[in-house]
């Protein structure tokens, strides 16, 4: 199996270690803009693998770019940034290669990637929209506990983190582009009723969250995600569903941050000229800020993504939630990343192998939810990345 990664981020690097770890790699490529990180994370590998590596400069704006790379390439991870999905796609297209991203711009745009579902099948190829931890884990538990269940009623995606970090301004755990995007554009949700459907302000309906122990009690926001423009049309429906969200554990001073941003217009990609250069405010923020892989072993503390499915089963009601926990320092000491973007470098990988094996056959474009869960979970919890599941059922209440 010949894979690339397109992103040589805290993420990429993550899945090329773990790549590393599969006997059926013959090729790896390390693709990015700027090739100091490949080039620095190829020598560490050469060093443990006699796997073919490569560092190739691309850039994923540009089709032409990331076709050169793709000639004898048979799965493509994009770990970049999701803005450049669809000429990431388009070059896979052209080389008839597997694709895998780990998020997409938002809704709207996931729903224009899987709808190139038919030229994907056409050209005999698979492509996985949001294959990380959340998106990408969240949807795959979220179908292993609905497939336990005769009804639904609701999915509900948590992510929560009760971490302290060793640095004193504003960061975030993954892509701060991606945080900042997500959490201050207008949280979306589903209804069977009505389908997808968009609040009128960011960081809505605050709620405690219990999340496992040693988490606890966290405020939790609804903000914008992946899951709940596939979930309930996928899986949910079928089964009665009524209601799919997503809703994100912040730090107070994170909210009141954000708050700021939004208020000053910084949160804005559109560019504006500062003494005759021209700008996007959010660029200027997030190159201020830490890069997560930065961050590794200044973070302490848990981080959680489960998924929440309330129904019925054999006539009781019945709660499931699958969730993974892990520990950064735990993390850091094993692997040397942060527990955030290693959560996310794992699912991918796992897709790649079920690829090598011949058990993920299928073609077109995906969310993750229609891979089966079970041989997925096995295979995540092999890689380390451990799972679990909290039950609660109770009689359905009698009218009489």
């Amino acid at each position: 199996m010949r894979v690339a990664i397109l992103g040589v981020g805290g993420v990429g690097q993550v899945s090329a270690c773990e790549l590393m770890k599969s006997a059926y790699v013959e090729k790896l490529v390390l693709a990015d803009i700027s090739i100091g990180p490949a080039e620095e994370l190829a020598a560490e590998l050469r060093r443990e693998t006699d796997v073919e590596i490569q560092v190739k400069r691309v850039d994923a704006r540009d089709v032409s770019s990331v076709t050169a790379i793709l000639g004898d390439i048979d799965v493509l991870l994009h770990i970049g940034l999701p803005e450049n999905n669809f000429a990431v796609m388009k070059a896979c297209l052209n080389t008839r290669t597997h694709y895998i991203d780990t998020a997409s711009c938002g809704p709207r745009w996931l729903r224009k990637q899987l709808a190139w579902n038919d030229q994907f099948r056409a050209a005999g190829i698979l492509g996985i929209m949001g294959l990380g931890c959340d998106p990408g884990f969240s949807n795959i538990a979220a179908r292993y506990a609905v497939d336990q269940l005769d009804e639904v009623d609701e999915i509900l995606i948590r992510d929560g983190d009760n971490s302290v970090v060793d640095y004193d301004g504003f960061c975030s755990f993954f892509s701060p582009q991606t945080a900042i995007q997500e959490c201050l554009a207008k949280p979306n949700y589903w209804t069977a009723a009505k389908g997808e459907q968009y609040l009128p302000t960011p960081l809505a309906n605050k709620e405690e969250f219990e999340f496992p122990e040693p988490i606890g009690w966290l405020d939790c926001y609804h903000v914008e995600h992946e899951e709940a423009t596939t979930l309930g049309e996928t899986i949910g429906r079928a089964k009665g569903c009524k209601y799919v969200d997503f809703k994100y554990a912040l730090h107070p001073d994170f909210v009141n941050t954000l708050k700021v941003l939004r208020y000053l217009g910084l949160d804005s990609d559109e560019e504006i000229e500062v003494k005759g250069v021209r700008v996007a405010p959010r660029d200027v923020v997030v190159t201020s800020m830490p890069k997560p892989v930065d961050l590794a072993g200044k973070i302490h503390g848990y981080s959680s993504v489960g998924a929440l499915v309330k129904g019925k089963k054999d006539n009781k009601r019945k709660d499931i939630y699958v969730y993974t926990i892990a520990n950064h320092d735990e993390v850091f000491f094993k692997t040397e990343f942060q527990a955030t973007i290693w959560q996310t470098g794992i699912p991918p990988v796992v897709a790649v192998d079920m690829i090598a094996e011949g058990s993920l056959s299928a073609t077109g474009c995906i969310p993750p939810e229609l891979i089966d869960p079970i041989p997925f979970l096995s295979k995540l919890k092999a890689r380390g990345m451990v799972w679990d599941v909290i039950e609660k059922t109770s009689p359905l209440l009698q009218i009489t």
